[in-house]
């Protein structure tokens, strides 16, 4: 003798079903359909300069209040043109953001226009504990104040120092192996640059060093595991400004949540 078939559901069991279904469901809907939170509307928002745009969390700034980010993720807006990060008292120019990577291209702000520094500082980004660089970027060495060759090398410029014009000079490890050097202790400072590695390439083919550096370089944020669960719970990622250490904070229609939405009302199946 077969199984017995299983039997189907009747047109009441069916109604009775889809009256629990609505009575969980249309307590969510209801909440959010009202007046949202303050914080969740304010993160709504998102950060536009130029052509980067629509830039959310880690970064706030612009029309994004400081709990929309993460410290050390402040934006501003260059005349319109392109957005400023600064790290450590250096200011960068955002050339472009992948928020599905969390890369940025950055550029030092004091190295965009001229080669020639009045402050002579290394890269901050170069030992952040907030960015990381790729490995598409390469350390160049830049000399200032240096002794003349009296030569014709791809890799000498010279820079007002001290109200003289004394010769500089870049390089990197290949540099280094050419045959025509110079004396290093001869130079009264330097400083080291991150490059992309391609940007190397175009100094070695006799690129300017201006235009290598105006290229930029990558750096890679921290991924916030946190934030892929607000997010697909319907929350907006951000920081408790209040707490001391800035904890993550899930920003929802109706109010806070330590890391996901918990509105009444919700189920998982």
């Amino acid at each position: 003798m077969g199984d017995a078939a299983t039997p189907l559901p009747s047109s009441t069991s069916r109604s009775i079903l889809i009256f629990v279904l609505v009575i969980l469901i249309i307590p969510q809907v209801l909440l959010c359909e009202g007046d949202n939170d303050v914080q969740y509307t304010a993160c709504s928002h998102s950060f536009n300069c130029g052509t980067i745009t629509n830039v959310t969390y880690p970064f706030w700034g612009g029309d994004r209040p400081h709990f929309c980010g993460l410290e050390g993720f402040e934006l501003e807006c260059h005349e319109d043109e392109y957005p400023i990060l600064e790290h450590r008292e250096q200011k960068y120019g955002v050339l472009k953001i992948d928020q599905h990577l969390h890369t940025m291209t950055i550029v030092r702000m004091d190295l965009m226009d001229d080669t020639c520094l009045h402050e002579f500082r290394n890269t901050s980004m170069m030992d952040s504990t907030l960015f990381n660089m790729t490995p598409a970027v390469k350390s160049l060495s830049i000399f200032f104040g240096c002794l003349g060759t009296s030569k014709n090398i791809s890799n000498e410029f010279e820079c007002l120092y001290n109200d003289s014009r004394k010769s500089a000079f870049f390089m990197d490890e290949n540099f280094l192996e050419r045959e025509i050097q110079f004396d290093i202790t001869s130079c009264i400072i330097s400083i080291n640059v991150p490059v992309l590695q391609s940007a190397l390439h175009d100094l070695r083919r006799g690129e300017s060093l201006q235009k290598a550096l105006n290229q930029g370089f990558n750096v890679q944020y921290s991924d916030q595991p946190e934030c892929l669960a607000c997010t697909s719970s319907g929350g907006l990622c951000g920081s408790n400004s209040s707490s001391s250490s800035s904890s993550f904070t899930c920003y929802c229609c109706d109010k806070p949540y330590a890391r996901t939405c918990n509105h009444p009302g919700t189920f998982f199946w």
